[in-house]
């Protein structure tokens, strides 16, 4: 895994936790008309699905509650959620969660146990953990989008 991916990924990570850091509760929950996420389950999306990607093909103990999992997996709402989530939480470890995969990075520890080749949802093969970074970083990059989207909406 290159310095320069975990880098980029860094950056848009970073850029995400700055959009929706000041947010009120309120603003984070707003499903607009037209969208069935809001922001707080972007951020949750993104913490899970940063964990499948990297964490889980590798073997390695991923850093969520599982009972967090399935309230942020593709083609689920909060219309599914029974408790709403505490979204300040969320936002909370948006920055923590990528200090530890930069840290796990840099002690080698998702080069020690391999990697489990897998199909992602989007129909992108990912064989190395090396992919699976270009391919969380793509796909944070599109949910900024959509979270920039609700912002505009919400704020």
């Amino acid at each position: 895994m290159s310095k320069v991916a975990i880098g980029m990924h860094s950056q848009i990570r970073s850029s995400i936790h700055s959009a929706v850091k000041g947010l009120s509760s309120e603003q984070l929950h707003e499903v607009p008309d037209g969208f069935d996420n809001n922001i707080a389950w972007n951020v949750g999306h993104l913490l899970v699905v940063q964990q499948r990607l990297l964490y889980r093909p590798c073997g390695l103990p991923i850093s969520l509650a599982e009972e967090m999992i399935p309230l942020y997996l593709p083609n689920t709402s909060p219309a599914d959620w029974e408790v709403e989530p505490d979204a300040e939480e969320l936002v909370g470890m948006l920055i923590p969660q990528q200090e530890k995969l930069e840290a796990d990075y840099a002690a080698g520890l998702f080069s020690e146990n391999g990697f489990n080749e897998f199909t992602t949802g989007s129909g992108v093969t990912l064989s190395d953990i090396d992919g699976a970074l270009v391919f969380n970083t793509y796909h944070e990059a599109q949910h900024y989008g959509f979270i920039q989207a609700l912002i505009n909406l919400v704020g």
